[in-house]
């Protein structure tokens, strides 16, 4: 049920089980201001007590099936519409030619996000029905909403978003994002306890001893202590299970006709999202508040096994895996987009009850989370519903500006090779800037002539006409978008074939990208964007997803209709001076399975 993305289109072609997700959009957003108005305390409603109390009926079916297989979950745009909109990913882009500094002085600054390029194009006129029914609303306490109005079906998808992920853990202590997902399914003081007065108590203990077992993980000599702490928390946690209803917090909304329940954590954010019927709008808005309000991090101990397991599963055991873990540290230097978004092991063997509750107090505040509705609903009662229940939901530390480590200017190319008894295997990274880059819808339409389907160059000359390689892809945002990051370029040598021989034809091809781009195949991809725009628009789920990250991280969720705009204005001499600048040994990191 949980998952963590690893990456963005990137690892699209390598893993089936991907689901779209990732945009936001605005034109002229309505919005719904709450200033002046009353934000009255209101009793919970009989509703949501109701699913509270009648649970008991719902405790003896089978527990949910923790899907371990979303190794990248419900993300991009661009993954459900062939690679070639905009998603979170495919709006990495590339610095000037003429500026060669740009990209240095983009990274000096990593305080705030820039202003999204975005913000000052027009929609265009045939997405600007749909985008007026877009409404936007913000609490006092900095909590966002986005609500559009769909009454095609008697349902609505929610996303909660929350604009945490592994880019803001600390070192020694990567997964932590990740890990906090798991638990946020695991109920709330109210929601999974049989008392939860008792279960406290028992908690409280087994913190303490977490403390020390913390402490004693860093001393070798320390095996016998660090046993008979293990077996004590052991007996506490078996102690506090008997009071625990599990998986409430999930029955209860299942048992109200929740489908697709589910959640994902990125290198950039963290979310959960999941359909009702739309006469379970309260409903939603009860559960959520409990969440976020006041989350019990119970069976901790069982958990982390588990996260251990996915790591051992999607890295440890796989040299795909392996591979790109390694490849991540070798590219990046400095920034936080070096490290693994589940975590390396030694750091989630150490991670305590305590320092996920110190992440979440610091982080899950109303000013980084934004919740989007759409479906068949009112935005006026989403309104009225919001401020009944998350009114008194305040920050717990005073708000600061996110404080990321710069990545320096790579100035010489990297090389590396992983001997780990696989088939073979070649990628290569390029340091490209990240989401709100005026240069990203240029990156885009590169990306699809590289890489957009069977008529694409790297298809039909790396596949087809050289026959160097069994499968080939470019795409950006690896392993995130919200920063300065990588285009990534991977092939497998087809039979009889060299490493060498991938790595010379794809060169030839990332040069031919830097003087040699078609006006025909520029509006190739401009036409099946156009096209596959629509087919985003028939999904709440997809919509919801969309419309929640491009609020977030471009500052408007009506930015990604406008990304359409940005891409007519896209001609192939532009396509070229932003291959030109990325596509230069000195910004290159190579890969290799042997």
């Amino acid at each position: 049920m949980y998952g963590f993305v690893l990456s963005l289109n990137v690892l699209n072609p390598l893993f089936n089980s991907f689901d779209g997700h990732g945009f936001s959009w605005k034109l002229k957003s309505t919005v719904i201001s709450t200033k002046n108005s009353s934000l009255r305390a209101r009793s919970k409603s009989r509703l949501f007590a109701k699913c509270l109390n009648d649970d008991d009926a719902a405790r003896d079916q089978s527990d949910i099936q923790h899907t371990q297989d979303n190794h990248i979950s419900r993300r991009s745009f661009v993954q459900s519409s062939a690679y070639i909109l905009t998603s979170s990913s495919i709006l990495d882009s590339a610095f000037s030619r003429n500026h060669p500094a740009a990209f240095a002085a983009q990274t000096q600054d990593v305080l705030s996000l820039p202003k999204s390029y975005l913000s000052n194009l027009p929609i265009p006129e045939q997405l600007q029905a749909i985008a007026e029914k877009v409404k936007t609303f913000t609490l006092e306490n900095g909590m966002r909403f986005v609500v559009l109005e769909r009454s095609v079906s008697p349902t609505v998808s929610f996303v909660s978003y929350a604009d945490v992920g592994a880019v803001d853990e600390e070192d020694g202590k990567t997964g932590i994002a990740h890990f906090l997902e798991h638990l946020a399914f695991k109920g709330t003081e109210r929601v999974g306890s049989k008392d939860y007065g008792k279960e406290r108590q028992i908690l409280q203990k087994i913190e303490v001893l977490e403390l020390k077992r913390a402490e004693i993980l860093s001393d070798t000599h320390s095996k016998q202590a660090l046993e008979q702490i293990q077996n004590e928390i052991l007996n506490y946690e078996a102690q506090a299970e008997q009071l625990v209803n599990p998986n409430e917090f999930s029955k209860i909304i299942q048992k109200q006709g929740a489908v697709g329940l589910n959640a994902a954590t990125s290198m950039d954010a963290t979310q959960y999202f999941y359909n009702f019927p739309s006469d379970k709008l309260e409903l939603w808005f009860g559960m959520e508040s409990e969440r976020f309000r006041s989350p019990v991090f119970r069976q901790f101990t069982k958990e982390r096994d588990v996260v251990l397991e996915e790591r051992r599963l999607r890295v440890d055991n796989s040299s795909i895996g392996k591979f790109l873990e390694e490849f991540s540290l070798t590219a990046f230097e400095s920034h936080p987009y070096r490290r693994p978004v589940i975590g390396f092991e030694q750091d989630i063997r150490r991670l305590t009850r305590a320092d996920l509750r110190e992440f979440f107090q610091k982080h899950y505040t109303p000013s980084n989370l934004c919740f989007a509705i759409v479906g068949n609903v009112k935005a006026e009662r989403v309104k009225e519903l919001a401020e009944t229940y998350f009114t008194g939901f305040s920050n717990t530390a005073p708000s600061a500006n996110k404080i990321i480590p710069i990545e320096p200017e790579q100035k010489a190319q990297k090389d590396f090779s992983l001997k780990l008894g696989a088939e073979p295997w070649y990628a290569e990274g390029y340091h490209v800037p990240g989401i709100n880059h005026p240069d990203s819808p240029s990156l885009q339409i590169a990306s699809s002539v590289l890489s957009g389907g069977r008529t694409s160059r790297l298809y039909r000359e790396l596949i087809e006409k050289q026959q160097v390689a069994i499968t080939s892809f470019f795409g950006t945002g690896f392993p995130g978008d919200k920063y300065p990051n990588l285009g990534i370029f991977y092939a497998l040598p087809a039979p009889g074939r060299s490493l060498n021989d991938l790595q010379k034809a794809g060169n030839q091809e990332m040069y031919k990208m830097t003087q040699n781009v078609r006006a025909d195949e520029v509006e190739r991809v401009k036409k099946s964007a156009r096209s596959s725009v629509f087919k985003v628009f028939q999904s709440n789920e997809s919509m919801a997803s969309i419309l929640a990250e491009f609020a977030v991280k471009t500052g408007d969720p009506l930015n990604a209709f406008r990304n359409i705009h940005a891409l007519e204005l896209v001609d192939e001499r532009e396509v070229e001076r932003v291959c030109g600048a990325i596509f230069r040994d000195k910004n290159r990191t190579i890969g290799r399975i042997i």
